[in-house]
């Protein structure tokens, strides 16, 4: 009797003891709801309605719609309402700066006329939430880049946004 203690109670005991170290990992690396709560908020469908000013004077330059989405771990596309033969499909990533603050940078490729490559746009920005997260606004400031990565002028667009519903 003493020995099958022994052979079933030694492996009860590892089986035990690996569910609690498991257990106690997933708990580590598992989403914290509490602490995440104001970090994700941003996760989501956005029309937005975006205006390119002129840094210096704030003059409105022109305005086009456009669809932004934010994904869970910080990256995020956006598909401007513009003639694609002249601004790619926009690629970003976001991070959370604090209560309803975020932090983006996007980067999408410039074409001429006849749709040829001509470089690139580089666009930061930063912007709030609504406290019912379902508006943002924000602003930021575009570099253009030539192909050969040399600046060649910039834009200060302005966003606000709200929950795409699907209403």
């Amino acid at each position: 009797m003493n020995c099958m203690k022994r052979v079933f109670g030694m492996p009860a005991a590892v089986l035990v003891g690996a569910m609690f170290v498991q257990s106690t990992a997933w708990a580590q690396i598992g989403p914290d709801p509490n602490s995440n709560a104001h970090q994700s908020r941003i996760v989501g469908l956005w029309d937005v309605e975006v205006t390119i000013t002129h840094c210096a004077s704030g003059t409105p330059l022109f305005r086009f719609p456009a669809i932004h989405k934010y994904e869970r771990g910080g990256t995020g596309q956006v598909v401007p309402a513009t003639n694609p033969a002249g601004l790619s499909a926009h690629m970003l990533v976001w991070s959370h700066a604090g209560g309803y603050d975020y932090q983006m940078a996007m980067k999408m490729f410039r074409f001429d006329g006849t749709g040829n490559y001509i470089g690139w746009t580089v666009l930061t920005s930063e912007l709030s939430l609504s406290n019912d997260a379902n508006e943002y606004a924000g602003s930021g400031i575009a570099e253009f880049f030539d192909t050969d990565g040399n600046p060649v002028g910039g834009s200060c667009p302005i966003f606000s946004g709200t929950r795409f519903t699907g209403e």
